[in-house]
């Protein structure tokens, strides 16, 4: 899967996550529904002020757009990892703050 692919895929998931037709997605962006499917087809590539338009849209960093779907998959994302860690870590410190102030 080279990066043309990946880069599509991804684009396509956000997009029927948040329930974005080709073609309303495609007037936000100011692209023909035939470009926008070229890109989740892997056929084109993205400017960096289309992947910064669809940062914004989606609420998601550009890095995003690009994990393999090794590296992201739905619920159990990379972002879903992150916060267990940082729950772990958090709530690891809190026993150990206490455990300073009674001594």
């Amino acid at each position: 899967m080279n990066v043309k692919d990946i880069f599509g895929e991804n684009l396509k998931h956000f997009r029927r996550l948040n329930k974005i037709t080709q073609e309303e997605l495609s007037e936000k962006l100011q692209i023909t529904p035939n470009h926008l499917s070229r890109i989740e087809n892997g056929k084109s590539f993205v400017t960096a002020e289309l992947l910064d338009a669809l940062c914004i849209i989606f609420n998601i960093s550009p890095a995003t757009f690009f994990y393999t779907p090794q590296e992201f998959s739905g619920d159990d994302s990379l972002f879903a990892k992150i916060d267990n860690v940082i729950d772990e870590e958090l709530e690891k410190l809190g026993i150990h703050l206490k455990e300073k102030i009674r001594k």
